[in-house]
C-alpha cells in the first residue's frame, strides 16, 4: 500500500559520479545479506563492470525493497580488493576477495556491519506467485474513463464455467502508482489473490493505475477522488461489457477508501455501485492522522527518543492543519514558528528539514489526502462489507482505525489477524523494511476468508 511514504534511505537514487581506479578482476554480480537489526535483514547486490573507457563502475540493488540500479562510485578496485561508495544513501563497502567471496565492512550512517558477498545474483523466493499452466483464462483488456480521458489497461481473470451470476471483483491498489499486480518488493499480491479467487470460481479485474504500466493519464497528480472515477469505470466495464450481475470491490488501503466512496455514491447509476466490498487495511480517520501515526510509529521503531517523537508529531499535526486551511498558500516560514522551541541538534535539524519539504509539496494527491475523511462514506455504504486488519500493520494501524470502523459500520464483518502486517504477511515487527524479506506474499487464511465472504459462508 502506501508507497508514497519514504520507507528507507536505500530506496533513493543518485547520479553516477566520475571514477578513477586500477584494473578490475572483481567483475559481475556479488550478493550478500546485510543485517539491519536483529529482526531485519536485507539482501543486497553489487554489480561491477568495466565500461568502454576502461573505467569500472558499480550499481547497487536491494531486491527485498524492489530497488535496482542505484549508482555508486568505485574508489578503489584491484584483483582482490574493492572500496565503493553509494553517496545518495550514505553507504560504503570495503572488501577483500578470499576463498571465492568478498569479505569486508558495510557502513551507512552510524551503522556498521560485517558483510560477506558471494558471486551471482539474488533470486527472490516468492512461492505464491502464480505460474502457468492456469486452470482459468486471463484476458488482457482496456477500458476508458471518458470523463478524465484515461485509458486503463488490465487483466480480466475468468474462472471455468462462468456465467452472468459468477461473482466478479474490481481490485483497487493502495496509494502510490502501482501495476495491476500491486507489485512491491518482488511480491504480486493482486496476482496471488486473483489466482486464488479464480480457482474458487470468482472472476477479477485488476488494472495498472492511471499513468503507470500500460494505463494512460497523469497518475502523479491524481487524487483519491480521481482514482475512484477509474474504479467506477472498471465496475461499469464488468457490468455493461462483460454482463456480470454480482460485482464487488476489493480495495487495499487507499483502495479500500475508494471502495467506500463508490459504496456511498447514491447518486450513481446502478452500474457503478458495488454489490459487496472487501476492505483490506481500511482507514477510518482523516488522512493527516494516518500520515502522522505512520511517522510516529516508524520513529519509535527506529528507537528515536520519546520526547523527540512527541515534538515531531505535534509539529507535524500543526503543519498539516495549516496546509489543510491554506493549501499551496502556506509559507515555509511557518515551519520556523512551529519549531521555535526545538533544540539545535542534528536530529532536530533533519526533522525540521523534512517538515519544510512536506510543507512545500504542492502535489494534488497530498493536499487532497490530508483533509480526506472516509467515515461518512463508510457509514453510508449499505452493501455487505468485510474489513480486514493486520495486527502488526504500521501503515494503517488497527488500534487507530478498527474501533471507529466497528462503530460507524456496525453491520460489517470486521476481523483482526494476529501477526500480519500491512501486506497481510506473517511478520515479526510489521516494519516496512520486512516486506521484501518475507517469502509469503499473503496469508492463506486471508485468501480463504475472502472466498468464504464472497460465497456468503461463515468464517
Amino acid at each position: 500500500m502506501m508507497k508514497r511514504i519514504i520507507i528507507a534511505a536505500i530506496l533513493a537514487t543518485c547520479s553516477m559520479l566520475n571514477i578513477m581506479a586500477s584494473d578490475d578482476n572483481i567483475s559481475g554480480a556479488w550478493h550478500g545479506t546485510l543485517k539491519i537489526t536483529p529482526q531485519v535483514e536485507l539482501k543486497i547486490v553489487f554489480n561491477f563492470k568495466t565500461g568502454e573507457d576502461c573505467k569500472p563502475s558499480v550499481m547497487l540493488d536491494s531486491p527485498d525493497q524492489g530497488a535496482y540500479g542505484i549508482a555508486g562510485e568505485v574508489n578503489f578496485i584491484s584483483a582482490d580488493s574493492v572500496n565503493v561508495t553509494v553517496r545518495c544513501i550514505g553507504l560504503t563497502f570495503t572488501g577483500r576477495k578470499q576463498d571465492g567471496k568478498l569479505t569486508g565492512k558495510c557502513a551507512q550512517g552510524t551503522m556498521s556491519a560485517d558483510l560477506e558477498l558471494f558471486p551471482g545474483i539474488v533470486e527472490l523466493k516468492r512461492p505464491q506467485t502464480p505460474k502457468p499452466p492456469y486452470p482459468y483464462t486471463i484476458k488482457e483488456v482496456r477500458f476508458n474513463n471518458l470523463s478524465d480521458g484515461v485509458t486503463l489497461a488490465g487483466a480480466l481473470t475468468l474462472p471455468e464455467g462462468l456465467n452472468e451470476t459468477t461473482p466478479a471483483i474490481v481490485m483497487i491498489t493502495g496509494s502510490g502508482l502501482q501495476n495491476r499486480d500491486e507489485e512491491i518488493c518482488g511480491h504480486k499480491p493482486f496476482a496471488v489473490i486473483a489466482d486464488y479467487l479464480a480457482r474458487n470460481g470468482i472472476a477479477t479485474l485488476r488494472y495498472d493505475d492511471r499513468g503507470y504500466g500500460e494505463s494512460t493519464g497523469d497518475g502523479k497528480n491524481a487524487t483519491t477522488e480521481d482514482f475512484a472515477r477509474d474504479a467506477k469505470t472498471a465496475m461499469e466495464y464488468l457490468r455493461k461489457e462483460m454482463k456480470f450481475k454480482n460485482v464487488g470491490i476489493l480495495g487495499h488501503s487507499e483502495g479500500a477508501a475508494v471502495a467506500f466512496m463508490l459504496g456511498a455514491d447514491n447518486n450513481s447509476e446502478l452500474f457503478s455501485n458495488p454489490n459487496f466490498i472487501i476492505a483490506i487495511g481500511a482507514q477510518t480517520v482523516r488522512g493527516d492522522s494516518v500520515l502522522i501515526d505512520q511517522s510516529a510509529t516508524m520513529l519509535k521503531q527506529g528507537n528515536m527518543p520519546a520526547d523527540i517523537v512527541s515534538d515531531y508529531v505535534e509539529a507535524l499535526r500543526k503543519m498539516y492543519e495549516l496546509k489543510i486551511r491554506e493549501g499551496n498558500n502556506m509559507t515555509v516560514d511557518s515551519i520556523e514558528a512551529i519549531c521555535a522551541n526545538w533544540g539545535n541538534t542534528p536530529v532536530y535539524t533533519s526533522l525540521k528539514s523534512n517538515l519544510t519539504k512536506i510543507a512545500s509539496d504542492t502535489n494534488r494527491w497530498l493536499n487532497y489526502y490530508i483533509g480526506f475523511a472516509p467515515a461518512e462514506s463508510i457509514a453510508n455504504t449499505d452493501c455487505p462489507i468485510f474489513v480486514l486488519y493486520g495486527e502488526k500493520d504500521i501503515q494503517i494501524r488497527p488500534e487507530l482505525n478498527m474501533p471507529q470502523m466497528q462503530r460507524i459500520a456496525p453491520k460489517a464483518t470486521v476481523k483482526l489477524y494476529p501477526g500480519l502486517n500491512h501486506l497481510f504477511q506473517h511478520a515479526q515487527t510489521g516494519a516496512i523494511q520486512e516486506y521484501g524479506t518475507i517469502e509469503e506474499t499473503i496469508s492463506p487464511e486471508v485468501l480463504q476468508d475472502i472466498v468464504d465472504f464472497i460465497s456468503f459462508k461463515p468464517h
